[in-house]
């Protein structure tokens, strides 16, 4: 009868012990799915969707701020490589061109302007295109082309996510 017994604990030990085995395989099998590349999936794409969401909307608030700052900002704006104030109205600029026009291909190739901005553009020996480009949209009444603006406002119509605070 003790031996039956003996038997019996051994059994039910080796039982138990593999049922434990089990349980931890199991645990760690779940661990392992849970950490996978497409459970992950999903929880990163929702990550995504709510970062996105949130920069949108960040974006929508910061074009209203920016509307509403140049709505009450002064100056005309030029745009060569980065937006810039400018002093220079259209009448200006017209007359700068006309002034450039005149000039002949010699004096042109030594030609450079401001354009009542910190930034300089200058012909060189070689091409007279920069400020060709620029007499040429001037003369033919295309401000757009050369990214002048009367106005902060209208500037910022046309660029909402630049902060009118950084044209310099």
């Amino acid at each position: 009868m003790m031996d039956k017994l003996k038997q019996n604990k051994i059994w039910l030990t080796v039982v138990a012990f593999g049922v434990l085995i089990v349980i931890i395989l199991l645990m760690m099998l779940n661990q392992q799915k849970q950490n996978s590349p497409a459970a992950q999936e999903s929880s990163y794409s929702s990550s995504v969707k709510a970062s996105s969401s949130s920069e949108v909307d960040q974006d929508k608030a910061n074009e209203k701020a920016y509307a509403k700052k140049a709505a009450t900002m002064k100056g005309h704006v030029l745009g060569i490589s980065e937006p810039l104030y400018t002093k220079w109205s259209k009448d200006d600029f017209r007359k700068w061109a006309k002034e450039y026009s005149a000039l002949t291909d010699s004096d042109k190739h030594k030609a450079s302007s401001n354009f009542g901005t910190t930034q300089t553009i200058s012909n060189d020996e070689i091409d007279i295109r920069p400020l060709s480009n620029y007499a040429d949209a001037v003369t033919n009444n295309d401000f757009e082309s050369i990214s002048y603006f009367e106005t902060v406002k209208e500037f910022n119509k046309k660029h909402p996510a630049i902060n009118p605070d950084d044209i310099k």
